[in-house]
């Protein structure tokens, strides 16, 4: 199995409407993993070697003047589709979309 790490640190408060993170293999219509949370959290993934999956996290920011979240993913030398989002990315809007396309080698 292949690790990999979602870190997500929100400052100014709580999400409003929540954070929901989607893994996804390629090909496949229902969600490996399927979670929300309301604040900063670590998730830690197991995956299949040599395999393709999606990653999609969904979620809003708090109200405040600092708001901002950061998304980070450690991982064990994947490779990344182009289209991917920056890793790590620092989403400052009232809500945000991040997407990771990723081989495990």
């Amino acid at each position: 199995m292949k690790k990999l790490t979602l870190n997500l640190t929100v400052y100014g408060g709580i999400s409003v409407l929540g954070i929901i993170f989607k893994l996804f293999k390629k090909g496949i219509a229902d969600p490996v993993v399927e979670e929300t949370k309301s604040g900063s959290f670590s998730y830690d993934f197991e995956l299949e070697p040599d395999t393709e999956y999606d990653l999609y996290i969904i979620g809003s920011n708090p109200i405040s003047e600092n708001k901002r979240t950061i998304i980070k993913l450690d991982h064990d030398h994947f490779t990344f589709d182009p289209t991917s989002d920056k890793n790590p990315v620092t989403k400052t809007g009232k809500a945000y979309l991040v997407t990771y396309s990723f081989n495990t080698n």
